[in-house]
């Protein structure tokens, strides 16, 4: 059921294919956002002025050359990442991403390795993986420009079709295990390294104290935890428990909610005890959330369904409606063609196909730019575009544009009617 808490999360192992491609979408959307704000964020320059480097392991980047080039660095992968985030050609653009990253995540690592080298570390794998597996990112620059490889018989019978396609989401399955993997490291290392004084209510109020001596902020959360031992022995072991029970979870092919959903909450806790520290794993984690289950939870409420109606010969139409196709998930749009719409819609007063695409809701038309307006209303989270879309400098221009499409269609956007369905 779509509004059960069980399968909030997807175990991609087990399910490593979805009736939406919108999980894989979002996933795209949000480690490159996470990661152009983290990127941002952080000094660069300052890295060159170091008085002292420790690169003992690391000669072959111990070069002046390459400390100077760290800002430039950075603004050369913001850019990188504002074109993954927009999914073009994602393969190439994620897999250069990952690779600057990752030596600039090195090249911090030689001053002081910290959490948000870490971090930056693990995102660069997932952007490694994601570019390595980028099937089926439909919902993308690269899903549009991949419709060009159809004919328009195709995309007619896409849009007026049911899509019972399955998407295959491979590279978020291999992200789901580095990331079980790392989490299993973690509890291992803190045994491994500190042995029973770190498993213990003590040792972690000692973290409290000394991250709120270093970062010279005292958080409630933390002042407050420090004062019952059970709590802190608790914090201790569900943490333990949880970092070691996502892996075989994820192997066993279980569902992954209650794990995911618990570590989570431990680093929201952290959170709020120490600061924004481990953000990124939340993150990381929110990657592989139901988001298509909720998307349709969102939309389900969406008003009434709505007919549209476009000329079957407009290559360009057909393709500008495969997004909104994908995103139907609820089936709340009719796409018709002006040759098989309902015989209605064809005998009302002012209705004219060849000017332009029409909307119909509960019977009353909209076309043209309103028509493009009333479908993206259609889609909940999208009410503020559609907002926008209403304000007059936008609509002015908006109108101006779908104007010269549809005067034009002839000699730019039309397709021979052999070819059409």
């Amino acid at each position: 059921m779509i509004g059960s808490v069980r399968g909030a999360f997807v175990n991609y192992v087990a399910d490593p294919a979805r009736a939406s491609p919108i999980n894989r979408a979002v996933a795209r959307v949000l480690l490159g956002a996470f990661l152009l704000w983290k990127v941002l964020s952080l000094e660069w320059a300052a890295l060159a002025e170091w008085p002292f480097v420790i690169a003992d392991a690391y000669t072959a980047f111990d070069h002046e050359l390459l400390w100077i080039l760290l800002p430039y660095q950075q603004w050369l992968l913001a850019g990188l990442l504002l074109v993954f985030i927009a999914g073009y050609r994602t393969k190439w653009v994620g897999l250069a991403s990952a690779l600057v990253l990752a030596q600039m995540a090195l090249m911090r690592s030689m001053i002081y390795y910290s959490g948000q080298v870490e971090t930056l570390f693990i995102a660069s794998y997932f952007l490694l993986v994601l570019s390595l597996f980028p099937e089926p990112d439909r919902l993308s620059v690269d899903g549009l420009r991949e419709t060009r490889t159809r004919s328009i018989h195709e995309l007619n019978a896409f849009l007026k079709g049911d899509d019972h396609r399955e998407y295959r989401m491979t590279g978020l399955a291999v992200s789901l295990v580095i990331v079980s993997i790392i989490y299993v490291g973690a509890a291992w290392g803190k045994v491994l390294v500190s042995g029973l004084e770190w498993i213990t209510a003590e040792n972690l109020g000692r973290y409290v104290l000394y991250y709120r001596e270093i970062g010279g902020v005292s958080h409630p959360a933390g002042e407050f935890v420090v004062q019952y031992p059970e709590l802190l022995f608790a914090g201790v072991w569900g943490t333990i428990v949880l970092e070691v029970a996502l892996l075989p979870a994820v192997l066993l092919k279980r569902d992954i909610t209650a794990v995911a959903a618990g570590l989570i909450g431990l680093h929201l806790a952290i959170i709020a005890m120490l600061g924004l520290y481990f953000l990124g794993n939340v993150v990381f984690l929110l990657l592989f959330l139901a988001w298509d289950r909720l998307y349709a939870a969102i939309a389900r409420d969406s008003t009434e369904g709505v007919d549209l109606v476009y000329d079957e010969r407009c290559y360009f139409c057909a393709r500008s409606l495969y997004p909104f196709k994908l995103l139907d998930v609820n089936r709340s749009v009719n796409f018709y063609t002006q040759s098989n719409a309902p015989e209605e819609y064809g005998e009302m007063e002012g209705v004219d196909y060849e000017e332009r695409m029409y909307l119909f809701r509960e019977g009353e038309p909209y076309g043209g730019y309103e028509a493009f307006r009333q479908l993206i209303r259609q889609f909940r989270v999208f009410a503020p575009v559609a907002l926008a879309m209403a304000f007059l400098p936008v609509r002015a221009v908006g109108e101006r544009v779908y104007g010269y499409v549809a005067d034009n269609r002839s000699r730019y956007f039309v397709c021979s009617v052999e070819d059409a369905d």
